[in-house]
């Protein structure tokens, strides 16, 4: 304010000595109008300089306010650039990793296959060459393997995994005994039996009226009879086998072993 009245001073003063004295009293009414109308102009520039400048800081404020902003968003996304940047160097080492894991288990995968498949057929040759025993229930678990190797739904692991039950399977048999009841074929004529198994050493029948007794003959692929005199060993094996009879040493009848 005191600016302006300062400027107002100074604009009369110069007026004072521009404006000659009067030498008339209608001079000096166009003298004090046009004197008027300089000042209200001069006062008019002067508040228009203001609302200008005044303009101007706002204008200045509002844009360093805006630069202030979109620096800070800046920094913001500068540094969730650098948290993505790191995530996605752990993501991309990480397929990295998968990648390698697959190859080596594709690797694996084929190198099970061929070993798996080996392992299936020694399994059909001992079932085949083997005692005739659990005929059907071997066969079919062998007929599961094999489809199992054609499915390409199953992956090695799960193939390799079911084979070794089987083989441990088969290895129990070797420990265990056995009695059931099947019809058998002796020198030609059929004969419902009780049949013994010992492990994987023997095989034998009896028939039900205890009568007759025999054992398969591995080295021949046929049942054979045995003396009646093993009649009463054999029938004590099959109380045991049955869990009639505590256990107890008996001499069994073993034969030649086939060689393999």
């Amino acid at each position: 304010m005191r600016h302006r009245w300062k400027v107002l001073g100074t604009l009369l003063a110069l007026l004072g000595f521009l404006i000659p004295p009067p030498s008339g009293q209608a001079e000096t009414s166009d003298l004090g109008t046009q004197v008027q109308r300089q000042v209200r102009e001069a006062i008019a520039i002067q508040q228009d300089t203001q609302k200008s400048e005044a303009g101007w800081r706002e204008e200045r404020e509002r844009l360093l306010a805006a630069y202030e902003s979109l620096r800070q968003n800046r920094e913001r996304l500068k540094a969730q650039n650098q948290v993505l940047a790191e995530q996605t160097a752990a993501a991309e080492a990480r397929v990295a990793a998968r990648q390698t894991e697959l190859a080596a288990v594709e690797e694996m995968a084929a190198r099970v296959q061929p070993f798996v498949e080996n392992l299936i057929r020694q399994l059909a040759r001992i079932i085949e060459e083997d005692l005739p025993f659990l005929a059907a229930e071997r066969r079919q678990r062998l007929e599961r393997l094999q489809a199992l190797q054609n499915d390409p739904q199953v992956t090695a692991s799960e193939k390799l995994r079911k084979v070794f039950e089987a083989l441990l399977v088969e290895t129990e048999y070797g420990h265990t005994i056995e009695v059931s009841q099947e019809t058998v074929t002796v020198a030609g004529s059929p004969i419902l039996a009780n049949i013994f198994r010992l492990g994987r050493l023997g095989l034998y029948y009896q028939s039900l009226d205890h009568r007759s007794c025999g054992f398969y003959n591995i080295a021949t692929a046929a049942w054979q009879p045995l003396d009646d005199g093993e009649n009463r060993t054999l029938q004590n094996a099959i109380e045991i086998g049955a869990k009639q009879r505590p256990v107890q040493l008996l001499a069994m009848p073993i034969g030649r072993i086939q060689p393999r």
